[in-house]
C-alpha cells in the first residue's frame, strides 16, 4: 500500500447507516440461535455490520449517481433480514460483483484480532478466503472452529445418523450426501449425550438420590455478626424470592434457634411477601436478619481473607411437566454436596488483583478454581477428561482425523459454554413478565462479580448439561459458511498473511474490557479438554497476558501513563505490520467501540490512544462510520460499561506528500467540514450519548490529512489537544442548530437549561425572551410553557394532550414536537403511536431531531439523568418513527 493515489471504495463515500443499524438491533436484540451462541466473548460487532463494511471497503465508487444507488440498494438488501442470513440471489449478486472487481483472484479478509470470528465468517460469506489470528488463544480457538475446521466438515455424512421422521429419512440427507452442517450437528449430539451418560455414571452419587429428576440447588454465602451480644450466622442474600409467578409464589426465610440459622422455603402461596434481602445499598453491608446490626463491607472482607465465610445450601428446585417446585434441601442434599470432591490437579490460577473487573479476591476468593464449588470442579473436569479422551473413539467409528478433530473441538468449545451454567456466577433472575425464576449465566457483563447467593444447576439436563449447551451451539451452525480459512495464534505486531489483502479488525477497547483475564475462567477447561488436539493454543497454564495490546497498569508497566504508552506504541508497531498485509488499493477498517457513558477524560484517552497509534503508523484516515452496538434496551444502560457504538474508522497510507497546516487553518477547516458532517451523524440516528464520541471521527480525518498541524509556536499539536477542538467545535455546532430554531422552542432551552421543569420567576422569564422577539404571552399561546401568579414553568413532562398535531396548532414548535414524540413513544403507546404523530410532523421533523440531541446534552452535563435517558430513547427510536411513519397503514390512521 505504498500509491499515493487511489480510486475511492465505496465505503469511503456512502453507505446505507439506517440499515445497517436497523439491522445490527436486530442481531443484538436476539439472544438464542447466533453466532454468539458458539460461545461467550466479549462485544462481539454484529455479522450484518461486518456483512456490509467488508462488501463497501471491496467496490469501487462508481463516481455515477445511478450505479451508487444500485451499490447501496444491494448493501440493504445483504442486511435487510436483520438476524437472519440474506437471501441467496442477493449474496450471489454480491458475489458476482467481487469477482468482477478481482478478476485475478479475490482477495484475502484479514484480522488479527480475530475475537468471536465474525469478520471471518462474513468475510466467506461474501466467497472471501479469511486469515485470522488472536495472541489469546479462547478467540483464537473459537475462530479456528468456525472458519477452519466447520468447513472441512461441510456436507459430510455424520458416523451416526440421525432419523428425521417415521419414512425412516435421515435428517439433513440431500442427493450425494448430507446438506451444510446437518452431518457434524448429528455426531455432536450424539457424542455430546455418549460423554453426558458416562460423567453422570461417575457424577451420580454427588447429587442425591432425587437428582435425576433435573434439581437446581440454591447456594447463600453466610457470615458471622460482629455483635458480641447476637453472634449469629448472617446469610448474605440479594433476595429471598424463588418465583413470583402469579398463584405459585416462593420465597426463603430466615429461622433463628439462638444464634442458629435456619431457612425456611414457603412455596405454592397464593400471596405473601419475602423478606427484604440482607444486602443493602452499594458494596458488601448486610444487615443481620437476628439483632439488626449491620456488617459493613470492611468486615466480610476480613472474615473473607481468614477463610471463615460460609455456604449454605438453602433451597432445592425441581422442573416439573407444568410448573417447578421449591423445597428445603433434605439430608441427603446436604450430604452429597459436602462429600463431593474435586480432583487434585485442578490448576489454581490466581484472579488479577483488578477490582472493576474482579471483586472475589478482595473476599478471600482468590483463584479462578474459588468461582466453582467442589461438585462443580468435579463435574466439569470429569467431562473434559472424557473429551480429551473421545478424539481415538471416533476414529474407531470410522471418523478421519480431521472430523475427530472437529467433533472433539465443537465439544471442547461447549464445556466452556457448559462452565457458564456451571460456576458460582449463576444468577437466580425473576422473570418481571412470568414472574418466573430461572438461572442467569456467568458474563452478563464484562466483568467477574462476587455473587452472594448463586444457583447451582444439574449436570444431566437443561442448560446446565454437556448436551444443553451443544444443542444451543449447533443451532447457530446456520450462520456458517462453507469457506477458506486459516487461523493462528500470533502477535498482531508481526502476525503475516499469506498474501496481501484487506484488513478488517476490531482490536482491543484500550482497558475496557479485560480480555486474557477473563479468558482464563474458560481456558482452564478447554485446555484440560483440547491440548492434545490444538497443542499450539495451550501450552501454558493461563491465557498470555504481557503480550496482549491493552493498556492495563498491572500488566503493562505500574503506572497509567506507562500502559498508555505500552498500547500506542504497541498498535503503532501494528498498524505499521499490517500495512504489508493489505493488498495495494485496499483501505484498512479499524473499529473502535465506544464505552456507554457521559463522557469525560477517560474515554478521550481511549480515544486518543488509538487515533496516536494510527496517526503515528503514517495512516490518515478516509472516512468514519458510527454503528450501532446496542439492542432494544439501550434505554436502561446511560452510564454502565456497555458497548454503546462502534466507530468504523476507514484508514489509508499518509501520502508522502501531505502537507502541514497551521493550527488556525485546522480550526478554519473543523469549522466548514464538522457540521455537516454533524448532520449525517444525526440524520443516521448516532444515539445522543455516542454523539461526542461519533464526532472525532470526522474530526480526526481531518486532522490526519496532515503530516502535522502546527502551533503559533512550531510545535506540532498532539492528538489530545485536536480532540478538545473538535470537541468545541461540536458545541458550536450544536448551539448553530439551536440558533436555527422558532424563538418560542431557543426560550424553552435556554429556561430549561437554568429552570429545568420548576417555576420560576415572571420577570426572569420576560428578560429571557425579549432578545429573541417574543413575549411570555407568545410563548403561552403557543403551549410552550404556562404563567400562574407570577411564575414561569414550561410544558412537556406531563398531562399531553395525546390529540395533537401541529395542524391543529396555530404556532408548532420544535419544542412541543419533540415532547409529544416522548410522551407518547415512552408513556402512551409506544413506537407506533409516536410514529403516527411523526407521520404529521412535516418541516418539524428536521428541526425536532435536532433539538432532541441538544436536550440531551443539556441533561448530560447537568447529570439530570431520566431527563437523558428519555430524549436518547426518542433518538434511539427515530429510525424506526421514520420508517413507520412512511407507512402508509400507519400514517393514514387516525391522524386528521
Amino acid at each position: 500500500m505504498s500509491d499515493t493515489t487511489y480510486k475511492k471504495k465505496l465505503i469511503e463515500v456512502a453507505l446505507p447507516l439506517d440499515e445497517i443499524n436497523a439491522a445490527c438491533k436486530a442481531d443484538k436484540d436476539r439472544k438464542t440461535g447466533t453466532l454468539r451462541n458458539v460461545h461467550k466473548w466479549w462485544a462481539p460487532m454484529p455479522l450484518p455490520a461486518w456483512r456490509a463494511l467488508i462488501f463497501a471497503a471491496l467496490i469501487d465508487d462508481p463516481e455515477d449517481d445511478n450505479q451508487r444507488v444500485y451499490l447501496l440498494d444491494l448493501i440493504k438488501r445483504l442486511v435487510a433480514n436483520g438476524a437472519d442470513l440474506p437471501d441467496t440471489n442477493d449474496l450471489d449478486e454480491a458475489r458476482g460483483l467481487l469477482k468482477s472487481h478481482f478478476p485475478d483472484g479475490l482477495p484475502s479478509v484479514v484480522d488479527p484480532f480475530c475475537g468471536g470470528g465474525s469478520t471471518l465468517v462474513e468475510a466467506q460469506r461474501l466467497g472471501l478466503p479469511s486469515y485470522g489470528s488472536d495472541l489469546n488463544p479462547v478467540p483464537t480457538l473459537i475462530s479456528r472452529a468456525l472458519t477452519e475446521m466447520a468447513p472441512r466438515a461441510w456436507g459430510q455424512s455424520p458416523l451416526h445418523p440421525v432419523n428425521r421422521d417415521e419414512s425412516g429419512a435421515l435428517w439433513g440427507e440431500v442427493p450425494g450426501g448430507v446438506e451444510g452442517l446437518a452431518g457434524i450437528e448429528a455426531d455432536l449430539r450424539r457424542y455430546a449425550e455418549l460423554v453426558r451418560d458416562r460423567a453422570w455414571k461417575v457424577l451420580r452419587p454427588e447429587f442425591g438420590p432425587s437428582a435425576d429428576d433435573g434439581l437446581t440447588w440454591t447456594w447463600i454465602r453466610t457470615a458471622t455478626c460482629r455483635n458480641p451480644a447476637c453472634a449469629a450466622e448472617i446469610p448474605l442474600t440479594t433476595s429471598w424470592w424463588l418465583s413470583k409467578r402469579s398463584g405459585d409464589l416462593a420465597w426463603m426465610e430466615p429461622m433463628y434457634s439462638g444464634s442458629t440459622l435456619a431457612i425456611k422455603v414457603m412455596a405454592g402461596r397464593a400471596r405473601g411477601e419475602a423478606p427484604e434481602p440482607t444486602k443493602v445499598g452499594r458494596g458488601a453491608n448486610f444487615n443481620c436478619p437476628r439483632c439488626g446490626s449491620l456488617l459493613k463491607e470492611t468486615a466480610v472482607m476480613e472474615q473473607g481473607q481468614r477463610g471463615e465465610l460460609g455456604l449454605r445450601l438453602a433451597a432445592v428446585s425441581e422442573e416439573g411437566a407444568r410448573r417447578r417446585s421449591y423445597r428445603e434441601p433434605a439430608d441427603a442434599d446436604w450430604v452429597a454436596a459436602r462429600e463431593a470432591a474435586p480432583p487434585d490437579d485442578i490448576p489454581q490460577v490466581p484472579q488479577p488483583d483488578i477490582p472493576r473487573w474482579f471483586s472475589g479476591p478482595r473476599f478471600g476468593y482468590s483463584t479462578f478454581a474459588s468461582l466453582f464449588t467442589p461438585r462443580q470442579l468435579l463435574v466439569l473436569a470429569t467431562h473434559a477428561d472424557l473429551i480429551a479422551a473421545l478424539r481415538d473413539e471416533v476414529i474407531d467409528d470410522g471418523g478421519d482425523e480431521a472430523w475427530a478433530d472437529a467433533v472433539v473441538t465443537f465439544l471442547g468449545l461447549a464445556l466452556g459454554r457448559m462452565a457458564q451454567y456451571q460456576s458460582s456466577q449463576v444468577r437466580w433472575f425473576i422473570d418481571s413478565r412470568s414472574g418466573g425464576g430461572q438461572p442467569l449465566p456467568a458474563f452478563g457483563r464484562h466483568d467477574i462479580p462476587m455473587q452472594w447467593d448463586f444457583a447451582e444447576l444439574t449436570p444431566r439436563v437443561g442448560a446446565g448439561s454437556l448436551t444443553g449447551a451443544v444443542n444451543s451451539m449447533v443451532a447457530s451452525f446456520r450462520y456458517l459458511v462453507n469457506g477458506s480459512g486459516v487461523v493462528n495464534r500470533a502477535d498482531a505486531r508481526t502476525t503475516k498473511a499469506d498474501r496481501p489483502g484487506l484488513v478488517a479488525t476490531d482490536p482491543p477497547y484500550f482497558d475496557a474490557i479485560g480480555y486474557a483475564d477473563l479468558s482464563d475462567y474458560f481456558y482452564m477447561w478447554h485446555r484440560r479438554a483440547l491440548r492434545a488436539v490444538h497443542p499450539d493454543l495451550f501450552a501454558t497454564i493461563a491465557t498470555p497476558k504481557s503480550g496482549e495490546l491493552t493498556a492495563i497498569p498491572s500488566h503493562h508497566g505500574k503506572s497509567v501513563d506507562q500502559a498508555r504508552d505500552y498500547f500506542v506504541d504497541g498498535f503503532t508497531q501494528t498498524f505499521h505490520n499490517l500495512r504489508a498485509s493489505s493488498a495495494a488499493g485496499l483501505p484498512m477498517l479499524v473499529v473502535y467501540a465506544s464505552k456507554e457513558q457521559k463522557g469525560g477524560r477517560e474515554e478521550e484517552t481511549r480515544w486518543s490512544s488509538i487515533l496516536s497509534a494510527i496517526i503515528n503508523a503514517e495512516m490518515e484516515i478516509t472516512g468514519t462510520w458510527p454503528i450501532h452496538g446496542t439492542g432494544g434496551n439501550r434505554m436502561i444502560g446511560i452510564g454502565t460499561n456497555a458497548v454503546a457504538a462502534y466507530i468504523v474508522m476507514v484508514c489509508r497510507p499518509r501520502p508522502a506528500d501531505a502537507s502541514t497546516c497551521s493550527l488556525t487553518e485546522f480550526n478554519r477547516a473543523l469549522r466548514r467540514e464538522l457540521g455537516p458532517a454533524i448532520r449525517d451523524l444525526q440524520a443516521a440516528s448516532i444515539l445522543p450519548v455516542d454523539l461526542a464520541q461519533a464526532a472525532m471521527g470526522p474530526g480526526m480525518q481531518i486532522y490526519s490529512r496532515y503530516r502535522a498541524v502546527v502551533s503559533q509556536s512550531g510545535e506540532p499539536v498532539p492528538v489530545e489537544h485536536a480532540m478538545r477542538l473538535i470537541n468545541t467545535a461540536l458545541g458550536e455546532v450544536l448551539d448553530e442548530q439551536e440558533g436555527e430554531l422558532d424563538p418560542e422552542s431557543r426560550f424553552a432551552v435556554r429556561w430549561w437549561a437554568t429552570h429545568g421543569w420548576n417555576a420560576a420567576d415572571f420577570g426572569d422569564a420576560d428578560k429571557a425572551v425579549r432578545p429573541l422577539g417574543i413575549t411570555v404571552d407568545d410563548v403561552k399561546r403557543a403551549q410552550v410553557a404556562t404563567a400562574a401568579g407570577n411564575r414561569v414553568r414550561l410544558l412537556g413532562r406531563d398531562n399531553l394532550d395525546r390529540t395533537w398535531v401541529p395542524a391543529n396548532d396555530r404556532r408548532p414548535t420544535a419544542w412541543e414536537a419533540v415532547h409529544h414524540l416522548l410522551d407518547r413513544l415512552v408513556d402512551g403507546g409506544g413506537e407506533l403511536e409516536a410514529a403516527r404523530l411523526m407521520a404529521a410532523l412535516g418541516g418539524l421533523t428536521d428541526a425536532a431531531m435536532a433539538l432532541a440531541y441538544r436536550l440531551h446534552d443539556i441533561a448530560a452535563k447537568l447529570a439530570r439523568t431520566a431527563d437523558q435517558e428519555r430524549y436518547n430513547a426518542l433518538i434511539s427510536s427515530w429510525v424506526e418513527l421514520v420508517r413507520l411513519s412512511g407507512d402508509g397503514r400507519v400514517s393514514a390512521e387516525g391522524l386528521f
